[in-house]
């Protein structure tokens, strides 16, 4: 587990520094519109067949004397997940393109109309009160956890010359996963929350707590000196993001405990999938956001 997890960041970060410091806007903007699009597409697919077995009350076909009713309703049931998945997709992907594209009133707009739209198909194409309400909640909660943070994530990135300000919190998200996982592995003992992550222990969030902060401190006097605010910008980020970072990987383990999967995916060899390994930036990406706007209006 542990090997294939680093050979698969070996493989992928220098490419993914890369881009994000030297790349073109326009490649960048692709990148971000394939991760929305992944992590869109992965959030769907756990919540709304879970959503549909709460809410609707299938009725029960027999099996007729080959099996193959009961594996053609499987399929179609399969099929018509992904057509749902694909549609929040595309919403969620046209916000972005209007907002990366023109300006972010443009985008804010675009959410509220996007949020509508989904509301709308939810209610008027599907039969049934238990149904309707499944793919309202199912659309609503895909677009608001998986899709609107990276919004903040574009914002982010072009505040500052070679996206600085995003890999300020990918610094810290990432050192606060590994400080945690690695600490947790060797000195936790008292669970944090055993019924939501069985896993996380108090002693691998304090151990994740500190390399958040750690990794601003460097990251400020090696590669962001001009960081608006110095080093008490970046010790708040530190610790306000690294504190939302592992609330945003505690939100999807409980999600996923809910929908009954392990992983989100299985892109990432050691990681699972998109959402698994980018859930704690999407959490602490407004966070850090908030943070660099106050010290902007402070200065």
């Amino acid at each position: 587990m542990l090997k294939a997890r680093v050979l698969t960041a070996i493989a992928i970060l220098p490419a993914l520094l890369w881009i994000l410091t030297d790349g073109p806007h326009m490649g960048v903007a692709a990148l971000l519109l394939g991760a929305i699009a992944l992590s869109v597409f992965e959030m769907s697919m756990m919540i709304q067949p879970r959503l549909d077995e709460m809410l609707r009350n299938y009725q029960r076909i027999g099996h007729d004397r080959s099996g193959t009713a009961e594996l053609y309703i499987a399929a179609s049931r399969t099929s018509h997940y992904r057509i749902l998945a694909l549609f929040c997709v595309f919403v969620m992907s046209v916000i972005f393109l209007v907002s990366a594209m023109y300006d972010l009133p443009a985008g804010r707009g675009l959410i509220v109309f996007g949020l509508i739209v989904t509301m709308l198909a939810g209610v008027f194409a599907t039969r049934g009160i238990e149904a309707e309400m499944a793919r309202v909640l199912g659309f609503i909660i895909t677009i608001v956890y998986a899709g609107l943070p990276w919004l903040v994530v574009w914002d982010l990135y072009i505040a500052a010359p070679g996206g600085k300000q995003l890999l300020l919190v990918l610094a810290i998200v990432w050192f606060g996963d590994t400080g945690g996982y690695f600490g947790g592995r060797f000195f936790g003992k008292h669970k944090m929350a055993p019924q939501k992550s069985p896993k996380k222990t108090w002693e691998g969030a304090v151990a994740g707590l500190v390399a958040s902060m750690l990794a601003a401190f460097m990251f400020h006097f090696w590669f962001y000196p001009d960081l608006t605010g110095g080093l008490p910008t970046a010790l708040a980020s530190g610790f306000f993001g690294g504190i939302s970072g592992q609330m945003g990987d505690l939100v999807e383990s409980v999600i996923k405990r809910f929908t009954g999967v392990k992983d989100s995916g299985a892109l990432l060899p050691g990681h699972g999938g998109l959402l698994d390994r980018i859930d704690g930036v999407l959490f602490a990406a407004p966070v850090i956001w908030f943070i660099l706007y106050l010290a902007q209006l402070a200065e």
